[in-house]
């Protein structure tokens, strides 16, 4: 694969506001619009738009004067190294699919809403707070992270969505460390998965053991 040329505006060596606007609008769009869909028909609409966004990403990389256009437009709402990388967009809305795919529809909404709503919330507490930092992050984003996770969660069980359950009050703690974590892969990717993995499937693991 070749590398695109990098010319046109610079992207920003961090998320601006725009790029946190767009991604927790889409984010939180994506579960609330799976609210009202039929069951098996969330994951095949994202599992269409990620191919067209990581067509759309492997084009630009392969074409310069389409990559030079898509940062000229779109450059607000890009990291400065997704100029030549996938987007954090296409992860999420590959995470959205496969959440969908592998979870019962009310913990996929939930877990995608707690990366929607606790990713910028983590980035707003945690910027500006002294103290400790864990790779650039500060602890009290996770802290926060978590707490909006869980009022998300109460939100959703007091909508009839999900119950308030103990697992997956876990899960909105596994969320907020996964974003934590220097986990090589992107967070719109992890935090989802790894979260509503062990909500989904933990249970099970438990009924295995008790039978065993």
């Amino acid at each position: 694969m070749t590398t695109p040329e990098h010319t046109g505006p610079i992207v920003q060596n961090g998320p601006t506001w725009q790029r946190r606007a767009f991604h927790a609008s889409v984010g939180t769009a994506i579960p609330v619009v799976a609210l009202f869909l039929p069951d098996y028909l969330p994951a095949i609409l994202t599992g269409l738009l990620a191919a067209a966004s990581l067509s759309l990403d492997i084009a630009r990389f392969r074409l310069a004067r389409l990559n030079r256009f898509f940062l000229r437009w779109l450059h607000v709402l890009l990291k400065r190294e997704e100029s030549q990388q996938v987007t954090g967009a296409t992860f999420l809305l590959i995470a959205a699919c496969l959440c969908f795919l592998l979870f019962d529809k009310p913990i996929a909404v939930a877990v995608l809403l707690f990366l929607s709503f606790g990713d910028p919330v983590a980035a707003l507490a945690g910027r500006p707070m002294p103290g400790p930092r864990i790779l650039g992050k500060s602890p009290m984003g996770t802290v926060a992270f978590v707490g909006v996770s869980l009022l998300v969660l109460a939100l959703l069980s007091v909508a009839g969505i999900t119950a308030f359950s103990g697992v997956l009050v876990v899960a909105a703690i596994i969320a907020g460390l996964v974003e934590l974590a220097p986990i090589p892969l992107d967070d719109n990717l992890t935090v989802p998965l790894i979260s509503g993995s062990f909500a989904q499937y933990f249970p099970f693991l438990l009924t295995l053991g008790g039978v065993a």
